[in-house]
């Protein structure tokens, strides 16, 4: 049997980040803490001086977490500044040397901030090199910047990574005016073959008027290619890191995780986006986060002012967070291939909370508008993934969803029914059988 998708749509992905993780360090087959010493470092691993890695992942070790520190980088990697970024994204870990050379950038390890933490010995106070959320964005930022010349390589090799895997169009959540430019040239010289709508991410409030100016010179740029839709906030973490805020304490734990934006903040963002017309995304993976977002925006919209939110992940929503969302134009961004990798873990983080994870049917069946994507680099950009994620599921007490799941893989159509590109992906055994990029055939 031979399926087809017009216009195949990754829903969620870092587009940049994908090929730059593609290019790193990969961390993600480490089975223990000893597997670090067989890494086969070579200099396309290297920002500046920084030895860079992605995709550690600690429920797969055979260790107690609690051992992660700078003190075993240190063993393996004594002679420059190291740091590697969690599967989640939404920690990074850290050697001495790391922590020595952000210190001359003057970072600030005395102190949390708002919606990270800094992880410290509790005998001595010193830090550990373990970062979260926000600490670990913040430090992240201080890195040595890509050169044109990277940017240009992990664009390109992206894009290859998606069309591999059946897309052609994505909907970037990192992107900025920079990557804006280097990305138009290079769909001008077919060297990419993706249609890619962009969100500007935001770290705070007081940095709007630089996401907003980001927004505004990519709008003043077109291209036949691209869309710039809005901002981006992260207003919780990751459910492995235990930063995604959910309604109750983590099995274990004493914290139900982490609030990255004070309320206040979050609805200053959303009438500040709003008014502007312009959309915005907001990272919600906990069961609380996405309702307290939702709240806000009901108390928005109530006072007479009406935008576009889009809910991303929403790993964690209950029924009476989905009955909020109904009246709201909204959109929810799901990626079942999360359950792939999260499931054997997840209950024993989130305990009864368990019966409201993934719940794409019950949003269907409330008539909110939902979409599917990969969230890559945190999942591999194949399409079928998702498909086999809503299978397997089900045999786990994931209710099905009653509807062809391809539907939410196509890119949206406009209300008079123009479509945004001429592509059409063949599946066939469940294999990408074909991709055609306006006409052409790519894959």
């Amino acid at each position: 049997m031979i399926e087809t998708i017009s216009n195949c749509f990754d829903s969620h992905v870092h587009l940049l980040a994908t090929g730059q993780v593609a290019n790193e360090l990969k961390l993600n087959q480490l089975q223990k803490i000893s597997d670090l010493k067989k890494l086969v470092i070579t200099s396309a691993h290297y920002r500046g001086d920084w030895l860079v890695g992605f995709g550690w992942d600690e429920n797969k070790w055979d260790e107690n977490s609690q051992q992660i520190d700078r003190y075993i980088l240190d063993e393996y990697f004594p002679d420059q500044p190291v740091y590697f970024s969690r599967v989640d994204g939404h920690s990074g870990w850290l050697n001495s040397k790391a922590i020595l050379e952000l210190e001359r950038l003057k970072y600030n390890f005395t102190s949390d901030i708002f919606g990270g933490e800094i992880i410290r010995n509790i005998k001595n106070g010193e830090p550990t090199g373990i970062l979260k959320d926000q600490a670990h964005i913040n430090a992240m930022l201080l890195l040595p910047k890509y050169s044109d010349d990277q940017i240009i390589n992990f664009l390109v090799t992206a894009g290859s990574l998606f069309n591999q895997g059946g897309f052609t169009h994505v909907r970037d959540m990192s992107m900025s005016y920079h990557q804006w430019r280097i990305q138009s040239e290079l769909l001008k010289q077919q060297k990419l073959h993706l249609y890619c709508e962009g969100f500007i991410t935001i770290e705070s409030i007081d940095d709007f008027d630089r996401g907003y100016q980001e927004y505004m010179n990519c709008l003043n740029s077109p291209s036949n290619y691209l869309k710039i839709k809005g901002m981006k906030i992260f207003v919780d973490g990751s459910l492995g890191s235990e930063t995604a805020y959910i309604s109750q304490k983590y099995i274990g734990s004493n914290s139900n995780g982490q609030l990255c934006w004070p309320s206040q903040d979050i609805k200053k963002v959303i009438e500040l986006c709003w008014k502007k017309k312009i959309e915005i995304a907001i990272h919600t993976i906990g069961d609380e986060a996405v309702h307290i977002v939702a709240l806000i925006a009901r108390e928005i919209s109530a006072s007479g002012l009406i935008g576009k939110i889009h809910l991303e992940h929403c790993q964690v929503l209950r029924p009476d967070t989905i009955q909020l969302l109904k009246p709201l134009h909204v959109a929810v961004h799901m990626q079942p291939c999360h359950w792939l990798s999260d499931h054997s873990w997840l209950e024993k983080k989130i305990g009864r909370l368990k019966q409201h994870l993934f719940p794409w049917e019950l949003v269907r069946k409330n008539r909110v508008q939902i979409y599917f994507g990969s969230d890559s680099p945190i999942e591999p950009p194949v399409l079928l993934r998702n498909k086999l994620a809503l299978e397997l599921s089900q045999k786990h007490g994931i209710p099905r969803l009653s509807d062809d799941w391809k539907k939410y893989h196509s890119y949206p159509t406009t209300p008079i029914g123009a479509s945004w590109g001429d592509c059409i992906t063949t599946i066939q055994n469940d294999q990408i059988e074909s991709v055609y990029f306006d006409s052409k055939k790519i894959i």
